[in-house]
């Protein structure tokens, strides 16, 4: 071979060298900006961590602070009960509470005391004075309450359903006595009925979360009764004896069907 073949030969050699050296440099250079992402990538995900261990447990803290909430919400109403479907009557008014007062005392609560007695619940069937503290209606929106109002003038019909009525006893005892018998209600009367009554329902008064989560279990398929006795829910499944308390009315349904 020639000089300047095994010269040209050795250049394309140098040449090849050179080039396998600026990769060797460029993958270094890459390898070091992979090491740094993925050191970065390392800082982000503890971070990202820890700020999820931080979020887990303000939701537990909320949850709890929630929860605590509504237990002193709900033993607040620990003696109150709401009736609804009482129809309003003349002259009813926010200024006249007592007249609704002694009116449902006579037509509600009185035969639940005397289907007690006759069971045997109770010794004697109490005055208004000694059973009731309070009764007031909650009127509806766009409703004042106020004496002259239509609903008032006892100008009411199917169409204007009535507001609920809370009703605070004056123990727990008297409560419970009330709610055990409330099966013995007389039913509506004809005039009642005119006015758009299909049926008393009382109910314990139970706070706003309470109640939505109530009428949520009585919708799921997968609940066959719902009910509350002393602010606390419960429910049955079908198929399953027995039945099933929630433990805490800010979980999920599927967390408390689970």
């Amino acid at each position: 071979m020639s000089s300047d073949a095994n010269t040209l030969l050795l250049a394309q050699i140098w040449d090849k060298v050179k080039n396998l050296d600026a990769m060797e440099r460029k993958i270094d250079d890459l390898s070091t900006r992979l090491d740094s992402i993925s050191t970065t990538v390392t800082s982000l995900q503890s971070t990202v961590d820890t700020h999820t261990s931080d979020i887990a447990q303000l939701r537990s803290e909320i949850k709890t602070l929630k929860t605590s909430q509504q237990v002193r919400e709900q033993r607040l109403r620990a003696s109150t009960i709401r009736l609804f479907n009482y129809p309003y009557f003349a002259g009813e008014s926010l200024d006249n509470f007592k007249a609704l007062t002694a009116k449902v005392y006579d037509r509600v609560i009185r035969p639940t005391l005397v289907a007690a007695k006759s069971a045997g619940d109770v010794g004697s069937v109490q005055q208004q004075q000694n059973v009731v503290e309070s009764c007031f209606r909650v009127y509806p929106r766009g409703h004042s309450g106020a004496a002259g109002d239509a609903a008032n003038d006892g100008a009411t019909g199917p169409s204007t359903p009535s507001g609920p009525i809370i009703i605070r006893l004056s123990n727990t005892a008297i409560k419970s006595t009330i709610m055990k018998h409330r099966k013995s209600i007389p039913p509506p009367s004809d005039g009642e009925r005119r006015d758009g009554v299909r049926r008393f329902v009382l109910v314990e008064d139970l706070t706003p979360e309470a109640y939505g989560l109530l009428k949520a279990l009585q919708q799921d398929t997968r609940t066959e009764k719902v009910w509350s006795s002393h602010g606390q829910l419960f429910y049955t499944v079908p198929g399953v004896p027995g039945y099933k308390r929630v433990r805490n009315i800010f979980d999920s349904i599927d967390t408390i069907l689970a």
